[in-house]
C-alpha cells in the first residue's frame, strides 16, 4: 500500500511539473474580436459601433490583452476608426489571424527546446490579440503580446489603404512562429526601460534575440537587415564601431528604414553577428548562452562582453 502511494504521488507530482511547463497560448482575444468586427459592420450608429468594441472584445479581454491595453493605449475609438478606415485590409488579414492555431505545435517545440538550452528558463504565456497598428508585439515580466494585425500579415494582404512603413513591415515579416521565438528571448532577459547604456548594448540586447531564436528554431533567420548585413557587414561595421559607444541608436534601430542605408533595424544585425560570434569563440556552449541571455545593462559589462566575443578580431 505504502508503495502504491508513493507511486501515485511521484507520478501526481510529474503530471503537475510538465502542466506547469506546458506552453499557454491564447487565441480567444482574436475570435472575440472578429465577433465585434462583425457586428459593427452590421449598424451605422457610431455610438452602438463603439459600445459593440467595448462590450465584445475589450471588456472580454485576456490577462494578456488587458496588459496590451494599457501598454499601447487600445480604445474602441482606435479600434473602430482602423475598422471603417481600411476595410479591404481587414477582409484581407482575417484568414492570416485564423491561421496562427496551426502554429501552436511550434510554438510548444520552440518553448520545449529553449527549456533544454537554457536551464534558468522562465515558461512565458503567450497572447495573441489584435491591437491598433501600433505593435507587432512586446513582452511583459512573464508575458508575450502579439498583435496579430501586424504579426501576421504579409506580402498577400491588401496594405494598400495603411501607410509606407506598415506596408514595409508586412513586405519583411517572417512568421509568427519566429516573432514568438525573438520576444522568448526578450522574457528571459532583464528588463530594461529602453534607457539604454549605449547603442552596442541596445544592438545585443535586440539582436541576440534573433540569434537565440535561430537557435530555437534551428534554421537561418532572413530578415532584410540580415540580407543587408551579409552583403555590407565591413561597411557596417566601420560605421557601428564609432558610434557604439555613444547613446544615439535612431539610425539603427527602431527608425523603420528612415535611414541612410534605407533599410531599418541595422543595429539588430550587429547585435545578432556580435552574440553570434560571442557563441561561436565560447568552448562551454550552455554557459554563452546563459552570458548572452543575461548580459546586464552595465556599460563595464557591456566592453567586457563585446571583447570576449572576438568579433573586432574580425576585421583586424
Amino acid at each position: 500500500m505504502k508503495k502504491a502511494l508513493l507511486f501515485f504521488i511521484f507520478f501526481f507530482n510529474i503530471s503537475i511539473f510538465a502542466q506547469n511547463n506546458q506552453t499557454k497560448i491564447f487565441t480567444s482575444d482574436i475570435d472575440n474580436f472578429w465577433i465585434a468586427y462583425d457586428s459593427v459592420l452590421k449598424t451605422k450608429d457610431k455610438s452602438l459601433q463603439l459600445r459593440i468594441i467595448q462590450e465584445l472584445y475589450l471588456n472580454k479581454a485576456t490577462e494578456g490583452l488587458k496588459e496590451f491595453i494599457v501598454l499601447r493605449e487600445h480604445t474602441a475609438q482606435r479600434h473602430l476608426t482602423n475598422i471603417l478606415n481600411y476595410p479591404k485590409f481587414w477582409k484581407s488579414l482575417r484568414p492570416k489571424t485564423l491561421e496562427i492555431a496551426y502554429h501552436k505545435k511550434e510554438i510548444e517545440r520552440v518553448m520545449s527546446r529553449f527549456q533544454k538550452l537554457y536551464p534558468n528558463f522562465k515558461q512565458p504565456e503567450v497572447y495573441f490579440t489584435i491591437g491598433c497598428l501600433n505593435s507587432g508585439g512586446t513582452t511583459t515580466k512573464n508575458k508575450i503580446l502579439i498583435g496579430s494585425e501586424i504579426a501576421c500579415s504579409d506580402s498577400i494582404v491588401d496594405a494598400s489603404e495603411l501607410g509606407d512603413w506598415l506596408q514595409g513591415v508586412f513586405k519583411t515579416n517572417i512568421n509568427v512562429v519566429y516573432l514568438v521565438a525573438h520576444e522568448s528571448v526578450h522574457t528571459q532577459q532583464y528588463e530594461v526601460d529602453d534607457s539604454y547604456s549605449n547603442l552596442l548594448y541596445a544592438s545585443i540586447y535586440e539582436g541576440s534575440c534573433d540569434f537565440i531564436a535561430e537557435l530555437l528554431l534551428e534554421k537561418e533567420i532572413r530578415s532584410p537587415y540580415h540580407t543587408y548585413g551579409y552583403a555590407n557587414e565591413k561597411t557596417l561595421w566601420n560605421k557601428f564601431k564609432q558610434e557604439m559607444y555613444g547613446e544615439e541608436i535612431t539610425d539603427w534601430l527602431y527608425n523603420g528604414g528612415n535611414t541612410s542605408y534605407g533599410v531599418a533595424d541595422l543595429g539588430y544585425y550587429m547585435g545578432y553577428e556580435i552574440s553570434k560570434s560571442y557563441y561561436q569563440n565560447s568552448k562551454h556552449k550552455e554557459q554563452a548562452i546563459r552570458e548572452i541571455i543575461e548580459i546586464e545593462n552595465k556599460k563595464e559589462t557591456i566592453q567586457k562582453f563585446f571583447k570576449k566575443s572576438g568579433y573586432e578580431k574580425k576585421w583586424q
